[in-house]
């Protein structure tokens, strides 16, 4: 019997309210396809009647082999030893946060072998060379702040195991890398599912699965006396997986400016097959220790080259529970909890000290439904409370004043529908956001705290409904090509702690948002992705040429203005050739303009190009060399500069990293590297007052069994 449930005149590109009166309407209809499916169930899986009393007078029996049916790798997997992963099968059940398939050319997937072969130590090492990828290196609280695409205020926000965090910058670049099975970089601003905002990209953060035994130990030196301590531990079979990690950093920096770092790591992740029906998972990972804020240097405000700052002990737990049940092929619930805090202890020479202290819990529940196979339907809301009793960063205590704490609690709601009509799939979906800001005092990316905004406070403020509808598709031209499409749009409150020369918070932004890429995948190559992007956003929260003091330290003040961003990003990335050369390249190319006060400008803060390449060639099975360069253009900013300072250029560098490795063992499973950093020593700034150090040299040996 065919159990196929054929679907017909569904077109989620309408409106959401027929797509749910057709889910209903297959309702039913589902039920009697499971009944059918136990009906055509082969006959090894029905019950067995009772064997004969005379085994002689039975057919003799006769088994048919076993057969074992493996896909094909993806193209970028394929080759001995391969670096890359491709993306993981549409699979939405699995992974029901799944984004719209128009977003796949705007997805980039970092792996752990490619983690391995950066020698990455934090999550934002291993993003380097993600298309378009932007870091801002510096020495205060928040060390890195990492964007796509020029992508800024906010910055692209963070998930773990496909829980959401509001507050995660103070923790991405200690997260060691090593303990994830994959890192999830959505690019483009048109996430809907992953986080409450999702309007400036996300990250998601997979643990590993283990499926057998495996232990790791790895060793590193380098320059500034860095050294790093790793040791990863994994079992696991086809109901469990155990993982744990512990890892140790220490760098002197520059003794003289004040840089020193003490990090330890703490890992865990379980999950468990309790039936068939139901997987739970746990994770859980912390850090402790302590680091000098490193003092700027050079033409900047002068309270940077002195200032003496130090958090001592520095301690953050993350925890993230998910359960995940699927009776059928046509229904599955997924839940999610997950709760973090983080408690910095800071001291200023000689001066006075304090306690920056902050925590949020949330939780996410998503429903899928499969009416019938061509169509799913997944709805669910989510809920995250963050809350710092003490104030945070420049709003954190001082000798003078109190810290402003905050309590923000944040919901959604959300529809998403997905059909396949043959080699076209169309996902459209929609999403409510609403704020309670029961006490906040302020907070913002470019940092400080007394002055006029002190006395800034915002209480028992409820936010309007704010909505994101996205329609997004892809169509698959033959085996090897594929055109992939995806419109939003949105509307996003401006950050609270944003505020203009009157002490306002600017006004709710409004965008739409644009891709359309174009993907060749094939066995003989690897794989070529091309997109398209463009943003305009209406009435957005731009940065002013202005400033105002808060706790003593410098803030931008922002006011609201239209903005527009467009560009065109390649990213190419090969398979493992006969010859031993795997490589990628990427490159994004992007203008940014902006409009205050009826007057229009390039925006001079963002990069119009960065370029990302690597190449790895391996010479027998023991060795390979590697190369990595990354171009960033220039930009400008007048961030850290002191009053009334015109802004200033950064960027515009090209730095070239070297990599020698030597891979030895009965299995060639363990490796000793060397790794130059920088060659040549390029000098150059992401940020006003910290520069790159110059050249910079690491060694080591992991050893894995």
């Amino acid at each position: 019997m065919d159990t196929r449930h054929p679907c017909r005149n569904i077109l989620p590109a309408l409106a959401l309210t027929i797509v749910l009166l057709v889910g209903v309407a297959h309702a039913e209809n589902a039920a009697d396809a499971a009944a059918r499916d136990a009906e055509a169930r082969p006959a090894a899986e029905q019950p067995q009647a009772a064997p004969a009393e005379n085994a002689q007078d039975q057919p003799a029996e006769h088994r048919v082999p076993d057969i074992i049916i493996t896909a094909r790798k993806p193209p970028v997997e394929q080759g001995e030893r391969p670096i890359f992963i491709a993306l993981p099968p549409r699979d939405l059940r699995l992974r029901p946060l799944t984004e719209s398939p128009g977003l796949d050319t705007a997805t980039s997937i970092v792996g752990e072998q490619e983690i391995e072969w950066l020698e990455a130590y934090s999550v934002i090492d291993a993003m380097k060379y993600v298309p378009g990828a932007w870091t801002e290196s510096r020495g205060r609280k928040v060390k890195q702040f990492f964007s796509v695409r020029g992508q800024t205020y906010p910055y692209p926000e963070y998930l773990l195991d496909g829980a959401y965090f509001r507050e995660f910058h103070e923790t991405d670049y200690y997260l060691p890398a090593r303990s994830l099975e994959r890192i999830e970089v959505l690019r483009s601003s048109a996430v809907l599912l992953h986080g409450p905002g999702g309007m400036n990209g996300m990250i998601n953060l997979v643990p590993k699965r283990y499926t057998e035994p495996e232990t790791t130990v790895t060793q590193i030196y380098g320059s500034d006396n860095l050294s790093r301590t790793e040791v990863t531990y994994g079992e696991g079979n086809d109901r469990m997986s155990i993982g744990l990690g512990v890892g140790f950093r220490h760098t002197d920096g520059d003794k003289e400016m004040n840089a020193e770092e003490n990090i330890t790591n703490f890992y865990a992740n379980v999950q468990y097959d309790v039936s068939e029906v139901l997987t739970l998972s746990m994770t859980h990972a912390a850090f402790f220790g302590k680091r000098e804020l490193e003092k700027g240097e050079g033409a900047i405000d002068p309270r940077f080259l002195t200032r003496e700052d130090m958090f001592d002990p520095m301690r953050s737990y993350l925890f993230v529970g998910k359960a995940h049940y699927h009776p059928n092929e046509r229904a599955w619930t997924e839940i999610t909890g997950n709760y973090g805090i983080r408690r910095f202890f800071g001291h200023r020479d000689q001066q006075f000290d304090w306690l920056e202290e902050d925590y949020e819990y949330g939780a996410r529940v998503v429903q899928g439904l499969r009416p019938c196979d061509a169509n799913t339907l997944r709805f669910g809301t989510t809920f995250n409370r963050w809350r710092t009793p003490t104030g945070k960063r420049f709003y954190a205590a001082t000798p003078t004043a109190p810290g402003n704490a905050g309590d923000i609690s944040t919901y959604t709601a959300f529809i998403v529908d997905e059909h396949a009509f043959d080699r076209l799939t169309v996902n459209t979906g929609y999403r409510t956001t609403w704020e309670y800001i029961k006490r906040f005092g302020g907070f913002s990316v470019e940092g400080s705290g007394a002055g006029g905004l002190r006395l800034v406070l915002i209480e028992d403020e409820h936010s309007d409904p704010l909505g994101t509808y996205t329609l997004g598709s892809t169509y698959q031209l033959s085996k090897q090509w594929s055109l992939h499409g995806n419109f939003a749009w949105g509307e996003i409150a401006s950050r609270p702690g944003m505020f203009d020369a009157n002490g306002n918070r600017p006004d709710t932004e409004t965008r739409f948002k644009y891709d359309a890429g174009l993907k060749r995948a094939w066995d003989d190559f690897g794989e070529v992705m091309g997109t398209f992007f463009y943003v305009d956003q209406q009435n957005a929260a731009l940065g002013q040429n202005a400033t105002a003091l808060v706790n003593g330290e410098r803030i931008q003040l922002f006011d609201s203005g239209d903005r527009e961003s467009y560009g065109f990003e390649l990213d190419m990335r090969s398979k493992r050739f006969e010859t031993g050369t795997q490589f990628f390249a990427n490159a994004t190319l992007m203008t940014a303009r902006q409009e205050q006060g009826g007057e229009g400008e390039n925006d001079q803060e963002v990069p119009n190009l960065v370029v990302g390449t690597g190449v790895s060639q391996m010479f027998g099975d023991s060795w390979e060399f590697s190369v990595f360069t990354k171009r960033v253009g220039d930009y400008e900013n007048e961030r850290f500069l002191p009053a009334g300072t015109p802004p200033a250029p950064l960027g515009d560098f090209t730095e070239v990293n070297t990599k020698i490795t030597h891979y030895f063992g009965q299995n060639k499973q363990h490796r000793a590297f060397l790794m130059v950093e920088n060659v040549g020593g390029q000098h150059y700034s992401t940020v006003h007052g910290w520069p790159h150090p110059g050249v910079r040299y690491k060694g080591g040996v992991s050893l894995a069994w």
